[in-house]
């Protein structure tokens, strides 16, 4: 049988909708898998995650079923924003445990610009001040 570039078969019966549907399956499971490759890039794995959950349910094209490629773009976008969320909640827990919260953070990064010889915010708010 022969195919064509959408990996379907070549019949004269192959219409618009389908091919559409098919472009979309495919677009869902490439924003799955880089939402996956970006999984510790906490916003882009969220937005590929839910595209390829929104193109995968839109390949439907108003049927009940969806193709091979939807189903594992719909499963990758979905556990891409799994991987997304953890990866976010892992930066809070560490920013409590390990800084005490974000103004120890804040104040962490103050001190080591103080060491490298930035001025301090305080110096600039100072000089304007005075002037």
């Amino acid at each position: 049988m022969d195919y064509n570039e959408y990996h379907m078969p070549n019949t004269p019966n192959t219409s618009y909708i389908e091919k559409r549907s098919a472009s979309m399956a495919i677009a869902s499971l490439v924003l799955a898998i880089a939402g996956l490759v970006m999984g510790c890039c906490i916003y882009p794995a969220i937005i590929f995650g839910s595209l390829a959950i929104i193109l995968a349910l839109l390949s439907r094209g108003g049927e009940m079923n969806t193709s091979g490629y939807a189903k594992v773009g719909l499963i990758l976008g979905i556990i891409a924003i799994i991987f997304g969320i953890l990866f976010f909640i892992y930066g809070l827990i560490t920013l409590f445990v390990q800084f005490g919260g974000l103004e120890g953070y804040l104040n962490y990064i103050e001190e080591i610009m103080e060491e490298m010889g930035y001025p301090s915010y305080y110096d600039s708010y100072d000089m304007f001040h005075n002037m």
